[in-house]
């Protein structure tokens, strides 16, 4: 870290807290109109996922006043992934300090296991920990709406996070409706050897005056989502309507596992699928089918939390 000088009433902390970062998958993503910041209106249901991002947070120094000094320290998993301040790690602590008026040295250490750039939340999901970790280590007590709020301006899947389990969103997604949690179900998630970032994948949507309608409400995916997963899903993601057509690879890789799944599609804004089938359903083959071929497969269950405090 640099040296920030002297600070009056700066005093050393040594305190670490270490926290799990879920991944999500979208189970229905539906865009309903460009606004006129640039940002989407969206629908969207979204299931947290048990693949696990692990940071360790440590207050080195606490200090009343000025900017904190953050450093971020890449573990396994992060090639690739910048460590500055384009970070939302550490965009997520100096959010933090300076909505709550707190500031001192700060050291994230982050392994990564979710994927980057495969639309499931990977960097939300670990500024969210931040967010977290800092309520902790700085003792502020804020609820958790109060952390919801303020991760509402890093990124529009950060809020879901501090509670995960299942929940709709609307607005930009930050507008979260906790929702009962799903019955266990297998997760079938590929990705290939292929990155799409959000922003360009949003930037292809042509919508120009185009409003589209609602489909989810409260009322209708209620029943729903206590017999999911079915044939009748009516989720869908339209982020497939530009990135399929351009992307032979994920195109094939959905269609096939429609063939089989109740439910299957892309998993969000990036180049990962998502599969849903029922508990107790062998899909062994179709596993070793795409492990194969050299994709990057996981079958996980429904998770019903978000960033968790594993150790203190």
């Amino acid at each position: 870290m640099k040296d920030v000088g002297y600070i009056k009433g700066r005093k050393q902390i040594g305190r670490t807290v270490e926290v799990r970062a879920p991944a999500k998958v979208n189970l229905h993503l539906e865009v309903l109109r460009q606004r006129h910041d640039g940002f989407h209106e969206i629908e969207t249901i979204l299931q947290a996922v048990p693949i696990f991002d692990f940071l360790r947070v440590t207050l080195v120094e606490e200090y009343p006043g000025g900017e904190p000094d953050i450093e971020l320290e890449a573990g396994r998993g992060m090639a690739g992934i910048p460590t500055d301040e384009t970070n939302l790690c550490c965009r997520a602590a100096r959010k933090f300090c300076r909505e709550t008026r707190r500031s001192g040295r700060i050291h994230i250490h982050l392994d990564k296991e979710i994927p980057a750039a495969a639309g499931l939340g990977g960097g939300s999901s670990d500024a969210s920990a931040v967010l977290v970790a800092c309520n902790h280590l700085f003792k502020t007590k804020l609820e958790s709406g109060d952390l919801e709020k303020m991760g509402a301006d890093l990124g529009s899947d950060v809020p879901f996070f501090i509670q995960g389990g299942t929940a709709m969103g609307r607005g930009t997604g930050t507008d979260l409706t906790q929702l009962q949690p799903i019955r266990p179900c297998q997760f079938l998630i590929v990705k290939p050897a292929l990155d799409l970032k959000t922003p360009e994948v949003y930037g292809k949507l042509k919508m120009g005056l185009t409003v589209n309608s609602a489909k989810a409400n409260i009322r209708v995916i209620k029943p729903l989502l206590v017999r999911f997963p079915q044939e009748n899903w009516p989720g869908f993601n339209r982020l497939e309507d530009v990135v399929l057509p351009s992307q032979p690879l994920l195109q094939r890789i959905v269609l096939e596992l429609r063939q089989s799944a109740p439910v299957a599609m892309l998993a969000g804004s990036g180049s990962a699928v998502v599969a849903v089938f029922p508990e107790g359903f062998d899909i062994s083959e179709i596993v070793e089918e795409f492990k194969d071929a050299g994709l990057y497969v996981k079958v996980v269950g429904p998770h019903t939390a978000g960033v968790e405090i594993t150790d203190d």
